[in-house]
């Protein structure tokens, strides 16, 4: 079913492809520095602080498991499947940390924010775009996607549930 599914959403074709070169890159983990520099305003620091380090243990995770379960990528192990629009990455496929940063993003505005449930709604389709862009370019399976983005809200889950300890304790001092 993997291959199957792999085999539906892989490739394209002008706005399409672009559409989702540039959803790959709103995924990068370069989007984080911006994420990080909201730290600079007194407004934001608690949030940009809290979210960089759920991130970085998004990152830690992903990087952990690619060097456990060390899967190839779809382009590197399958028969005319290349990368499109970028270079193959060289890192394993499996988990996704596009995916993972992207979800991660998400649930954390959705558990930790008073946002407006109309921009939680749109991260979450923004997320599932930026997941979808990796399959479509070739370089990951939608099994990765689907780890990764279950990754990305677990782990935000966790941090959230974890969280009002810390600021309790952080007030107390």
């Amino acid at each position: 079913m993997d291959l199957a599914l792999f085999h539906d959403l892989y490739g394209g074709h002008g706005a399409w492809l672009w559409t989702m070169a540039a959803l790959t890159v709103v995924g990068s983990g370069w989007t984080m520095l911006p994420i990080a520099a909201l730290a600079l305003f007194e407004r934001s620091r608690a949030h940009a602080l809290r979210l960089t380090g759920l991130l970085v243990g998004v990152a830690v995770l992903v990087f952990s498991l690619k060097a456990i379960v060390a899967r190839a990528r779809p382009c590197a192990s399958l028969v005319h499947v290349h990368a499109l629009v970028f270079g193959t990455p060289h890192d394993p496929s499996f988990p996704s940390g596009h995916a993972a940063g992207a979800f991660a993003v998400a649930a954390f505005v959705a558990f930790e924010t008073r946002a407006h449930p109309a921009l939680k709604i749109a991260l979450f389709v923004v997320a599932l775009g930026i997941a979808i862009s990796r399959v479509v370019l070739g370089v990951h399976f939608p099994s990765d996607i689907a780890a990764g983005a279950l990754l990305g809200v677990l782990a935000s889950a966790a941090f959230s549930r974890l969280a009002p300890r810390a600021r309790l304790r952080h007030e107390a001092v």
